[in-house]
């Protein structure tokens, strides 16, 4: 398992840090939702203290020879055109990317992971996969691992939480898998992808308070981060039809938590 420790020095003390999982982007499906894409790409590039994370299946991969292959449902149909739309795509990120880790000391992209359509697929290794990610400039973060979110201003800290983030496998209802995340893991905020909804939930969990000496509750955030493509396609027949009795819904979209870091709070929004 990864793990990537991430500092963010604020320009005010009050500055919102907002972070947006891109999580299940698809790049080369004919379901691919481009104008969601370009909106979110714009809005996190227009903020600087809006960051994001590649949460797995960068690339949709389905390609010929595969099983789940449908030919209309295939809009680029090789790995090389799939990576190189995607770092076309994202190129400007990227460049940003590399300026905040020059010019600020930290990270535009706080990790990149990668999903069951990487893993899975018969065309892509791991070692294929972390030249990817150094092609980018990001910290390649595996299926699952912890992000350590360190807030400053003045080189002081003022908020520290930890992140649980896996890109996830299989089905079944997301509620429950992101349930599952917190089975022997201890952490502020879980998140996954794959199951292609955006959701987000707040608990309250017990702990024992060493300032106070008192047990206490705090928040914990549990979301899954969305994708950008949808299920089903007029007047095609694709894999996720075919494949059940039950038909599954896909909703694009993406999900952001954002660090009030002056407030001690946080919180998440769509």
């Amino acid at each position: 398992m990864f793990s990537t420790n991430i500092i963010i020095e604020l320009d005010h003390i009050d500055t919102i840090v907002n972070h947006e999982w891109i999580t299940d982007f698809h790049k080369g499906n004919s379901n691919h939702q481009e104008q969601l894409a370009i909106k979110r790409r714009d809005a996190i590039l227009d903020d600087p203290y809006r960051f994001m994370s590649f949460g797995g299946d960068q690339l949709d991969l389905i390609l010929a020879g595969d099983p789940r292959y449908r030919d209309q449902a295939v809009m680029i149909k090789t790995r090389g055109s799939q990576m190189d739309a995607f770092d076309e795509f994202w190129n400007d990120m990227f460049i940003e990317q590399a300026r905040y880790l020059s010019d600020f000391g930290m990270e535009k992209i706080w990790y990149e992971q990668w999903g069951n359509h990487e893993w899975n697929s018969r065309v892509m290794d791991e070692d294929s996969f972390k030249r990817w990610c150094l092609t980018h400039g990001t910290t390649y973060l595996g299926s699952k691992g912890f992000v350590g979110v360190d807030i400053k201003f003045k080189d002081k800290t003022l908020m520290k939480k930890t992140m649980f983030v896996n890109h996830g496998a299989g089905g079944g209802n997301p509620d429950t898998a992101l349930q599952q995340l917190t089975v022997n893991v201890e952490a502020d905020i879980y998140e996954m992808g794959h199951l292609h909804v955006p959701l987000g939930k707040k608990e309250d969990v017990l702990y024992y308070n060493e300032k106070t000496g008192k047990w206490d509750t705090k928040e914990r955030i549990l979301i899954n981060g969305g994708c950008f493509t949808t299920a089903v396609r007029d007047g095609t027949s694709q894999w996720m039809e075919e494949k059940g009795n039950k038909l599954k819904i896909s909703k694009p979209g993406t999900m952001t938590v954002s660090f009030d870091a002056y407030k001690g709070t946080m919180n998440y929004h769509g």
